[in-house]
Formats: structure tokens, sequence, C-alpha cells
């Protein structure tokens, strides 16, 4: 491959052409400061004067994404970390958003480890709350808990039941750490009443 530098309307390139003089190979491309999406500069491999196979891409507010792409979109695995809200993904991409399987920690020491889908929570997951020292496992659909889904509170209490739009909904179960199990009923995240069904150990 030759190496070229080639200037653009939305920046310069530096790296291996093609014989058409087209950024094919390895190369980087830095970005005007005005980029409409606010992108630094992007190192790594190139087909047809897009982002193709291994490379890592810089944006101006500090964000940072390293792993696949293919035409210029994140698609295939890797790492995002976000400057701002020091949140950090790592997993499946499928046309720049986060598909698949994947892990987001949050700055807070919170993460979410399961599947996604069109950038959102969707699929089976499991979300931790660090500081609470919670846990929710169980079906997501478009980034809320819907569907089934045991809560694991900090006492080793376990919930299991369905939840809609992101809240207990309906009838469901709460074993507690001494022993005592319960039938609870909520609406719209709000316990309506209980009863207990077993004692606790004495």
């Amino acid at each position: 491959m030759v190496q070229a530098r080639i200037r653009y309307e939305e920046g310069s390139y530096t790296g291996e052409v093609n014989d058409a003089k087209v950024p094919e190979g390895d190369g980087v491309f830095e970005y005007r400061g005005d980029d409409d999406d606010g992108r630094l500069c992007y190192d790594g491999e190139w087909k047809n004067k897009a982002a193709a196979g291994y490379g890592v891409m810089k944006w101006q507010n500090g964000d940072r994404y390293e792993g696949d792409w293919v035409e210029g979109l994140r698609q295939g695995k890797g790492k995002y970390i976000s400057k701002s809200t020091g949140g950090k993904y790592e997993g499946e991409y499928t046309s720049d958003l986060k598909q698949g399987k994947g892990k987001y920690t949050f700055s807070n020491g919170d993460w979410y480890d399961g599947q996604w889908k069109e950038g959102l929570r969707h699929g089976h997951g499991t979300y931790v709350w660090k500081d609470k020292n919670e846990k929710f496992e169980g079906a997501w659909v478009g980034g809320v808990k819907e569907g089934t889904g045991h809560f694991t509170y900090a006492s080793g209490d376990v919930f299991t039941g369905p939840y809609v739009a992101g809240n207990r909904h309906g009838l469901g179960e709460l074993v507690k750490e001494d022993g005592e199990v319960r039938n609870e009923n909520y609406k719209e995240g709000k316990l309506v009443n209980f009863t207990i069904t077993k004692e606790k150990a004495v």
C-alpha cells in the first residue's frame, strides 16, 4: 500500500491508500474543529474511505471508542468510555448502537451486564446497585424492567415476580433471609397487600 496525506472537506487523512488514492489500510483521520458529530480523530483500519476493521475513535468531548468497525459504524466488539458521565461500556455493537451482549459500568460503581438492543437494555440482564448492595436479575424491554424478575436486597431477602414498565405489578413472592415467605401483591410499584405463607424459622 502507498502512503499519502489527503485533505478532505471534513478533515485530513494520513496513511495508506489504494491505487485510486482512497484511504485503505492503516491510517489516521483528523477531523475539523466544527465536525457535526464532534469527532476529533480516528486511528485504525480503513476500507473505501470508511473506518473498517479495528480502530480507535476519539471525540472532542473526551469520549473514546476502541474496537471493531464496518463501513464507518461501530460493529462487532468494542469498548466505549464517556468522559462526561464516567460511564464505560464493553460489549457488542450493531450499526453504531449497543446490541447483543455487553456490560455498562456507571461512574458510581453500579453496573448492568446482559443483553442490549438498539442501544437499550433489552432481553435478560443483571443490574447491580453497588452502594445499596442490591441486585435485579430478569427481563428488560426497551431499557426498563418488564416481565419476571428477581430482586435481591442487601439483607439477603429475595423478591420474585412480575414487572411492568419498570415497576412491580401483580402477584410476587418474597423469601426473607429469616425463612419467612410472603405472597405480595403490587400495583404500579406500590405494595397493596401481602399474605404470610410460611412463618419465619424460630
